[in-house]
């Protein structure tokens, strides 16, 4: 299974589920409510999908943010495995596919 984060210009960002939830996870933690219930809550019923048409301009901002430094997090916190550099690249691929998708949430 995958998860998968649409931007509002259609492009995407899909990666396995246990990455996906992981980020979800991360972001969740550091995020402001409303939007860490809407992280949590796509991560706890496994929906598989966030998007940003379905956020607020604010909670984009914020996400977009998050983003921006999970890679510094994941490299933080993820354990020393065979896979954590794929799932770093991964990452900073996502950080960079916000940086410049989600400028029109503004």
């Amino acid at each position: 299974m995958a998860g998968t984060v649409f931007l509002e210009d259609g492009r995407d960002w899909s990666t396995s589920s246990s990455i996906f939830y992981w980020t979800l996870d991360a972001l969740a933690d550091r995020a402001s409510e409303p939007l860490a219930e809407i992280l949590r809550e796509i991560s706890e019923y496994n929906l598989g999908m966030l998007s940003l048409d379905d956020l607020t301009p604010e909670q984009r901002t914020e996400l977009v943010g998050l983003v921006a430094d999970l890679p510094t997090t994941a490299r933080a916190e993820l354990p020393q495995s065979d896979g954590r550099d794929a799932i770093l690249t991964q990452l900073d691929e996502l950080a960079a596919l916000l940086s410049g998708g989600a400028s029109s949430a503004d």
